[in-house]
């Protein structure tokens, strides 16, 4: 039984440690943008309704570089994300299988 709470520790370990990673960057102040901004930054008529929709709900909009954009999840992609919780459930089962 303690190697199996061992291997669960680990598997949280893996999985949760990316999560605190500390980004590189500091993005600008979120304000508020009309329709003519957000298309002046290349965005198209669907894009730019939807982010005034959004921002009228009070969600923030915030300008970021391409650097900034491809730090912002820490360096964690959705699919790294999928990958590291099939390790740890890889790990939790072969200990538990083990004992």
């Amino acid at each position: 039984m303690t190697r199996f709470a061992v291997a669960l520790a680990m598997s949280a370990a893996l999985i949760t440690a990316p999560a605190f990673a500390e980004t590189q960057f500091r993005s600008a102040e979120p304000q508020t943008f009309t329709a003519q901004d957000l298309q002046a930054y290349g965005l198209d008529q669907a894009a730019t309704d939807r982010a005034v929709a959004l921002q009228d709900q009070g969600y923030e909009i915030r300008v970021l570089s391409e650097e900034e954009a491809a730090q912002y999840q820490a360096g964690v992609t959705d699919n790294q994300w999928i990958w590291l919780g099939i390790l740890a459930g890889v790990i939790v089962i072969a200990v538990a299988v083990s004992d």
